[in-house]
């Protein structure tokens, strides 16, 4: 009797260690199989091909040597003494009311002389280059007319010791040189001529008087074609930047 009670006690150990063990095989099975599966979904996403806008370097990033494209430069006006804001709002044909809030101003508020406001839209009309000082200090209604070196505008001939020289010293150059007067326009000063584009103020002439630009050029024939032109707006450029 004692012995019968043995081994029904050793059949039943036996059947529950073969129970937990065929319940381990199983768990142990289902985790592996879970992580095989995950393991091939995560390599089967790392192939696909991503939809999607690809991202090109433009031109102003690969010539500014990878560098973020650099924003140009806004144009200011350099407040001068009894300017207004109505009065700098009809040289740049703005509103005076753009022309405040663009500048976080009253439109009645009195202006400090030498305060630099941002002119809007001045960049498209006024298109300077990237490396040029963008600070206006004077704007003026100019009348233009051309000369050349020769004796019909200077009195001089090729062999005369100054001729081409400019008042400043330098030859002149066509496409930079321009006489003006001194008391209007210093020596050596830049302007943005409407039409015609950057000058330098490096001459003067007897008939070069207030407001009035002569432009320098290589050929008679084109100084003369080029007449007298009225009322060419001029923006001085500011030396200080």
């Amino acid at each position: 009797m004692y012995q019968r009670h043995i081994k029904s006690l050793y059949v039943l150990i036996f059947f529950f260690i073969l129970g937990w063990k065929s319940d381990f095989h199983s768990q142990a099975s289902g985790i592996w199989e879970f992580n095989a599966a995950s393991m091939a979904e995560a390599d089967s996403k790392s192939n696909q091909v991503v939809q999607g806008p690809v991202w090109e370097p433009s031109p102003d990033y690969e010539s500014n040597g990878g560098m973020q494209p650099i924003a140009p430069k806004r144009i200011m006006y350099q407040v001068n003494k009894g300017d207004t804001l109505e009065h700098i709002a009809q040289q740049f044909d703005n509103s005076v009311e753009t022309l405040a809030m663009e500048n976080q101003l009253e439109p009645s508020q009195l202006l400090i002389v030498g305060q630099q406001l941002h002119i809007p839209s001045a960049e498209a009309v006024i298109p300077l280059p990237d490396d040029q000082p963008k600070v206006i200090s004077q704007v003026m209604n100019s009348t233009l007319t051309a000369y050349t070196a020769g004796v019909e505008s200077t009195g001089k001939s090729e062999g005369h010791p100054e001729y081409g020289i400019t008042f400043s010293g330098s030859k002149a150059e066509e496409g930079r040189t321009i006489a003006v007067d001194p008391a209007v326009i210093p020596i050596g000063t830049e302007v943005f001529i409407d039409g015609v584009g950057i000058r330098t103020a490096e001459d003067t002439g007897s008939a070069v008087r207030g407001a009035r630009i002569d432009v320098y050029m290589n050929d008679l024939g084109e100084a003369v074609d080029f007449g007298v032109k009225r009322n060419v707006k001029v923006y001085v450029l500011s030396t200080s930047h």
